[in-house]
C-alpha cells in the first residue's frame, strides 16, 4: 500500500517537477475542444476555453517510463474495481440489516425466513 506521494512517485519511477504551465479545467457539458490535443498551442487553447472555463489550476511536469505508465493505469483500474466491490458489499450489508430489522419486528417473518433458509440448505446438499 502506498502511504505518501514520494512513495507513489518512487513506485512508478516518476520525476515530478514544478511547471510554468496552467490548465483550465473545462465544463465538460460545454466542451468544444479536446484539452489534451498537443497540436494546439497554449495560447489557442487558452482563447478557445476562455468562455468554458471552470477554474484555472497550476500544472506539474511528470516524466516516467512508458512501461510504468501502463503499470500505473492497471493500478488505478484495480483500485477502482476494488472501490466498486466495496460499495457493492456495503449495499449488501445495508440490505441484510434492513431485512434483519424486519425479521426482528415481525416474528412470523422470522419463522418464514428460517424455513426458507432450511429449504435452501436442503437443496444445496
Amino acid at each position: 500500500m502506498i502511504r505518501n506521494e514520494h512513495e507513489f512517485f518512487n513506485t512508478f519511477d516518476m520525476q515530478v517537477r514544478a511547471s510554468n504551465r496552467r490548465l483550465r479545467r473545462i465544463d465538460r457539458a460545454s466542451l468544444k475542444m479536446n484539452a489534451w490535443n498537443y497540436d494546439i498551442s497554449d495560447a489557442a487553447m487558452y482563447q478557445a476555453t476562455a468562455t468554458h472555463s471552470v477554474e484555472e489550476v497550476e500544472c506539474v511536469d511528470v516524466l516516467m517510463p512508458k512501461d510504468r505508465l501502463a503499470h500505473l493505469i492497471a493500478y488505478v483500474q484495480e483500485t477502482e474495481a476494488r472501490n466498486v466491490q466495496h460499495e457493492s458489499d456495503r449495499q449488501l450489508i445495508a440490505q441484510y440489516e434492513r431485512d434483519r430489522a424486519i425479521r426482528l419486528k415481525y416474528p412470523a417473518v422470522e419463522k418464514a425466513y428460517q424455513k426458507y433458509v432450511t429449504m435452501l440448505e436442503l437443496c444445496r446438499h
